[in-house]
Parts: C-alpha cells; sequence; structure tokens
C-alpha cells in the first residue's frame, strides 16, 4: 500500500517536518513510499512502518513536533517510520489492507 494514500495527513506533516530539518531530500521519498508491512506494539503503543528491507542508518527525531521518528540507511533513503502513541495509524492501516 502506499504511504500517501493510507496516512495522507501524515506524509504532509512529516514533510514541513522534515524540511524544517534540513532533509528535504526524503520529502519525495514519502510520496512514492510503500509500506512494505507494519507492526504495531501495544505495551509502547507504536507503530512501526517497514518500507524497505534495508536496516536503518540514521534516525531522525521528529518527536517534539509529531511524535515520529524517521529511519534512513546508509544511504539517505527511507526505511522505517516509527509513530509513537500509534493505535490510530495501526486502525486506520488495519481499515485500509
Amino acid at each position: 500500500m502506499k504511504l500517501a494514500q493510507a496516512l495522507p495527513e501524515l506524509v504532509l506533516d512529516m514533510e514541513s517536518a522534515l524540511v524544517n530539518l534540513g532533509r528535504g531530500d526524503l520529502v519525495e521519498q514519502l510520496k512514492v513510499a510503500d509500506v512494505a508491512r507494519w507492526n504495531y506494539d501495544d505495551f509502547s503503543d507504536t507503530t512501526y512502518l517497514q518500507i524497505s528491507a534495508q536496516e536503518g542508518a540514521e534516525r531522525l527525531s521528529l518527536y517534539d513536533e509529531l511524535g515520529v521518528n524517521v529511519d534512513t540507511d546508509e544511504h539517505g533513503r527511507l526505511c522505517g517510520i516509527e509513530i509513537l502513541e500509534g493505535k490510530r495509524i495501526a486502525a486506520r492501516l488495519a481499515n485500509a489492507a
């Protein structure tokens, strides 16, 4: 499923936060990203969106703005998104599947 279609508001919010961090290079990646899989951890109330099979080499924190962490691989490509207080996101993804 396309990230931008499943969670358009989240993508829009992340775009402006990433530009403010100086990581506008990730904005285009967000627009075309496919969610390979996702999981929800009830204990921590966290939803993790796996974008690619690559391991995260860098974690960008958008916590203060959105409660989100963005993982990129060693080449700066988007590979995962962690959403804190993610129960609402998990419910939307379950309904979109």
